[in-house]
């Protein structure tokens, strides 16, 4: 009889091995352990708000890693935006009835006050069970090959940020809107359920991320990366019931539109029919613009982004999201055009820049064609970044 049990818990193990095996080859999808209990909101009577040094700073990074908010510091920055973030409807509740997991979002709110850098957070409004109970669901679902899908991999840390598979609005837009009031409310600093410890508030609310990025078929990249999988109708119903939602639990809270992928007419085209609604407009405080060394990089996309909105009739504020010059595999040419873009990107009046990179090392291939980047002569050694960002930052 033992010998039996052995060998039936040899073949479990056996099999245990062939499954992890086979996932690891075809890149099988991760369950993600959520959090189950968090600390209940205090209500101190005391309110804390954003640092006006802070405030006042002008530039910031995008981050992720651990340790990232005191290399933000370093460099001269006092903002950071971690990307994706933990801020998804999957990651923080299980279902519409069970309660708000706070544990990865306090402990990011926790490790940023305590470097005194404040946040910049990019709202994810997806949760696989809230979208699979469309009757068209499959229709929301990015590529398996989709780069911000969890997956099983040895070096894949536990409580790493993830975007799940369904990618569009939400089902249930009451369950949503009540997820939404429930965490700006933890964070916003007016002393009433607020996370124990609360130091800096969170302030500004980004509604997603690069609605307008969409691959072209038959790219060589097509299916790696889908943020959303709806319309710019979609997105726009998307954005004035997230910022109603905000506004209700902090009226002193701001809102930013999802930052547009570009500065060419691909992408501007999807906020140009976002902005046929007039509500849309109205529901953003902050305009948004990213610049992935792409189109317009001299401004970091600022120039055709301002264009758009002034031919508009849009009056708001500028943040660069997103920035990078890296137009070279030369590190020198890189730093002097992330200095020449900032220095614009300013002058044109963006408030605030945000980097995708500490390093100014170049990536391999170029963004523009070949030879061009030549016309840029390097005036900066970008062998010290921290030197480098210094200067930009006015540190």
């Amino acid at each position: 009889m033992k010998s039996q049990k052995a060998l039936g818990v040899a073949l479990l193990l056996i099999l245990e091995v062939i499954l992890l095996t086979v996932c690891g080859l075809l890149g099988c999808t991760k369950t993600v352990k959520k959090e189950k209990t968090s600390p209940k909101g205090v209500s101190t009577g005391k309110t804390v708000s954003i640092p006006g040094k802070i405030l006042d700073n002008k530039f910031g990074f995008l981050s992720g890693g651990p340790g990232e908010p005191k290399r933000i510091k370093e460099l001269g920055g006092l903002w950071g935006r971690p990307h994706p973030g933990p801020f998804l409807w999957d990651s923080m509740q299980e279902a519409e009835n069970e309660d708000i997991s706070y544990g990865k979002t306090d402990r990011l709110v926790k490790e940023y006050q305590e470097d005194g850098i404040g946040l910049l957070v990019t709202l994810w409004p997806f949760a696989d069970w809230d979208q699979k109970r469309k009757s068209n669901a499959s229709d929301y679902m990015v590529s398996e090959n989709d780069e911000f899908l969890p997956r099983d991999s040895g070096d894949m840390p536990e409580d790493m940020d993830y975007l799940p598979r369904y990618r569009g609005n939400p089902f249930d837009w009451e369950a949503y809107r009540k997820w939404i009031k429930a965490f700006v409310e933890r964070y916003d600093g007016d002393g009433k359920n607020d996370m124990p410890g609360l130091k800096i508030p969170i302030k500004y609310w980004e509604v997603m991320n690069e609605p307008d990025l969409a691959v072209p078929e038959g790219a060589e990249d097509e299916g790696q990366l889908d943020f959303y999988t709806e319309d710019p109708e979609d997105y726009g119903e998307l954005l004035i019931k997230t910022s109603e939602a905000i506004k209700e639990a902090d009226s002193e809270a701001k809102v930013l539109i999802a930052g547009a992928a570009g500065g060419n007419d691909r992408f501007l085209d999807f906020y140009r029919k976002v902005f046929a609604d007039e509500n849309a407009i109205s529901a953003f405080d902050i305009a948004n613009i990213h610049c992935i060394s792409n189109d317009q990089y001299e401004s970091f996309n600022v120039e055709p982004y301002q264009k758009m909105l002034q031919g508009l009739g849009i009056n708001k504020p500028v943040w660069v999201t997103e920035a990078e010059a890296m137009v070279s595999d030369d590190r020198d040419i890189n730093a002097t055009q992330t200095t020449r873009s900032s220095k614009k990107a300013l002058e044109l009046g963006a408030e605030k820049i945000f980097f995708t990179s500490h390093e100014f090392e170049g990536r391999g291939k170029p963004p523009m064609p070949e030879g061009e980047s030549q016309d840029i002569e390097p005036e900066i050694d970008g062998s010290d970044p921290e030197e480098v960002f210094k200067t930009i930052t006015g540190q």
